[in-house]
């Protein structure tokens, strides 16, 4: 995987978990979904695509450069991984569109975004650079 990727991976911090946790053995519906918590999402899914339209997919349980579990917390706009690398990045903006949260953010010349199904948690989110795009899916609940 090119440096450019690895980079980029740890700022989304942003997105998720798999291995050991199972979040959606929280009930999302009977939790706050909104933002007005924080959240923990796990990764189900993710691709990596290049500039001339090349998708992998990657195996989020053992992607060595993507962190398997984030924390969200959107009152404070930030999102951690968990220990032991305990990386972050700012939430840049945050809007409520038709039952979804959605956040996004920047850093290091490449956006996310990330929309969050406020009825049932249901994740997706993509990093954008100008030589590659990481899209993921996942499930967030609140922990």
């Amino acid at each position: 995987m090119r440096k450019t990727v690895r980079n980029v991976l740890w700022v989304v911090g942003i997105l998720l978990v798999m291995g050991g946790l199972t979040v959606a053995s929280h009930s999302p519906a009977s939790a706050a979904l909104d933002g007005t918590t924080p959240l923990l999402c796990s990764v189900t899914s993710m691709s990596e695509c290049d500039a001339s339209g090349q998708c992998e997919k990657q195996n989020p349980a053992r992607h060595p450069d993507f962190p398997s579990i984030l924390k969200i917390n959107v009152p404070g706009k930030v999102i951690t991984t968990a220990a032991p690398d305990s990386r972050k990045t700012e939430i840049k903006s945050v809007s409520r569109i038709d039952g979804r949260l959605i956040l996004t953010g920047g850093e290091n010349g490449r956006g996310w975004a990330t929309t969050i199904a406020e009825d049932t948690g249901r994740m997706a989110a993509g990093i954008v650079a100008d030589d590659f795009t990481l899209a993921i899916f996942g499930t967030c609940a609140t922990p």
